[in-house]
């Protein structure tokens, strides 16, 4: 195996994080020369409640830093931790979700390390010469850019959804190392002074069925017919960027480049073109259905079903049938 590669393993009220499990299945789908580890950190019961789980991702090593001082995610103790980790421990790749908390640990362990970061990538590769090529959209979702580091580990934090997630019936055993640190002078002050414990946000970017829309529905009232489908449905609604941009649906049901990755079963889009920033949104799905009146929209090309007719009649008579 040529390559270290170490991936930043989120968990959250004793769960792993999807996006963490997506980024360890790509690594072992793709780098294929390549060890792959794993290190997470947390306080006792949010370990112990994931560790079954955490066996279960096939990495050749994973690293626990367990200790109750770590029941919060503080980024600045988090970027401290792994930063002192990575002094004692040499790799050539490092790996983190986008999220929000990877979002405010990796620019922190970044700068601690003094090495470069990619950021909200949506491919990863590693080259010849064992370089991690990292993707990722630039002006405004116009262009993708494929980055290479100088500096090591090529460090690089992934967009959710990016990439699918492959469950594995893992047999091999991994090796579990718990590492020790002294967290004196690691910790900031911190008065916690209310804390609560809410649901997690419904993840709706797997949806088996998302039925999106676009400019080609002309107007608000006509993007409404959306929500109503989906909800017949049983399905989400999503939207275009340029949807979005007109004021016709929250940012939230983005889908593209400058929104969400998604990945479920059917994509159904009214009266999108397909832009190449929407068309990486979806590469995920497993089949695209297009309708648009322009036979030669972009996306017309790439999905599954293409059907040409105009986007808003066809909504209004499937809202028709599936009511009666």
């Amino acid at each position: 195996m040529n390559n270290r590669v170490l991936t930043y393993i989120e968990v959250n009220n004793g769960v792993v994080a999807r996006v963490s499990k997506e980024i360890i299945s790509h690594a072992k789908q793709n780098f294929l020369q390549s060890r792959i580890d794993g290190i997470v950190l947390g306080d006792e019961q949010s370990i112990d409640s994931a560790l079954f789980e955490l066996k279960q991702l096939g990495l050749n090593k994973l690293y626990i830093i367990k200790d109750n001082l770590l029941d919060m995610t503080n980024a600045k103790v988090y970027a401290n931790a792994l930063s002192v980790f990575l002094e004692n421990n040499q790799y050539d790749v490092l790996l983190m979700g986008a999220t929000s908390d990877g979002r405010d640990i990796a620019p922190r362990l970044a700068s601690k390390l003094d090495i470069g970061l990619t950021a909200d990538c949506t491919g990863l590769e590693i080259d010849e010469n064992a370089n991690l090529l990292a993707t990722r959209p630039t002006y405004g979702g116009q262009l993708m850019a494929t980055i290479v580091s100088k500096t090591k580990p090529n460090f690089a934090t992934v967009r959710p959804r990016a990439f699918k997630y492959l469950q594995q019936n893992c047999n091999n055993e991994t090796e579990i190392e718990y590492f020790s640190l002294s967290f004196d002078g690691l910790c900031s002050l911190l008065e916690v002074l209310y804390s609560e414990n809410k649901p997690a946000a419904e993840d709706w970017t797997c949806s088996e069925i998302i039925v999106a829309g676009g400019l080609g529905l002309q107007n608000k009232e006509n993007f409404n017919l959306i929500y109503k489908l989906a909800d017949l449905l049983g399905a989400k609604p999503a939207a275009s960027r340029a949807a979005v941009e007109q004021g016709w649906a929250e940012q939230s049901i983005q889908v593209g480049q400058t929104g969400n990755s998604v990945s479920p079963k059917l994509y159904i889009a009214f009266g999108i073109s397909g832009a190449m920033q929407h068309m990486t949104g979806i590469t995920n799905a497993d089949k695209i259905v297009a309708i648009n009146i322009n036979k030669d929209a972009p996306i017309m090309s790439g999905a599954d079903i293409a059907i040409e007719c105009d986007a808003v009649s066809l909504l209004h008579t499937l809202i028709g049938k599936l009511s009666d």
